[in-house]
């Protein structure tokens, strides 16, 4: 640039002395020739100049462009590494309380309806009418094994088996332990899903039914984002801000500030 502007002063100069040659009545033909050369000369390295500017212009742009980009993939990775910390999180949790279950579990064993050797006693007017027993009830084993089969499937991704295993592990179970837990998971299949609307009716099934479990502050959480999705903004704002209101200090309450800033 600074000898382009150089040889352009040079130039300008020139020309300046030819023109003053021309009207003091001393230049020549050639003269007027070497003004036109010098004009060619200036117009040529204006365009390159031009040229010049154009594409520090379109350099300038695709900087400023791919900046936007780095910036949005940074803000993607971020959110996505969130989203994953979150799983994860709700991953432990979970285990730790199938880990303090587990710990805390007997084993159930049912007593024998009869020694070994005993004959049944007939008497001598005919054989005895018994009473057929009661239905069986689903045992605690059962239980746990129906509870733990679904869950694998969650875990898998394979939410609408999982839906099926939680879905007759609640119909069987009824009083089982880990019957908050079932309904928590259920309203994830759905999220994963993107069924929002079934995702709620969950989540609020287990906040309704169960106000002391401790998947609450994530089901809350979830239900808030749920109604975002939905665009039920105004909903979700009150449902975050109750979240940091009944769950300060928890990871789910830091999500719900950063993510009311944006609402």
């Amino acid at each position: 640039m600074n000898r382009h502007k150089t040889s352009t002063v040079a130039a300008i100069f020139a020309m300046a002395v030819i023109f003053i040659g021309l009207f003091s009545g001393c230049a020549t033909k050639r003269d007027a020739e070497e003004i036109k050369a010098q004009i060619a000369e200036l117009e040529a390295q204006n365009r390159q100049t031009t040229d010049l500017v154009a594409r520090m212009d379109s350099l300038i742009t695709a900087g400023a462009e791919a900046n936007r980009k780095l910036t949005n993939d940074v803000r993607y990775s971020t959110d996505e590494l969130t989203r994953q910390l979150g799983q994860l999180l709700e991953n432990y949790n979970d285990l730790m309380t199938r880990i303090d279950q587990m710990a805390g579990q007997q084993v159930v064993r049912l007593a024998p309806t009869s020694s070994p050797g005993a004959q049944t006693d007939v008497s001598a007017s005919g054989p005895t009418t018994t009473t057929p027993p009661p239905p069986a009830a689903t045992s605690s084993t059962d239980c746990i094994d129906a509870y733990d089969n679904a869950f694998t499937l969650v875990r898998r991704g394979e939410y609408d088996p999982a839906i099926e295993g939680f879905r007759s592990y609640l119909a069987d179970c009824e009083g089982d332990e880990n019957v908050p837990s079932a309904l928590y998971w259920v309203g994830e299949s759905f999220f994963a899903q993107e069924k929002y609307t079934l995702a709620i009716a969950e989540y609020e099934k287990l906040m309704n039914g169960f106000p002391d479990s401790p998947n609450n502050g994530r089901a809350l959480y979830k239900l808030a984002r749920c109604k975002q999705e939905l665009d039920k903004t105004d909903e979700a704002k009150r449902l975050y801000q109750q979240l940091i209101d009944d769950f300060p200090g928890t990871f789910e309450a830091e999500q719900a500030e950063n993510l009311l800033k944006d609402l």
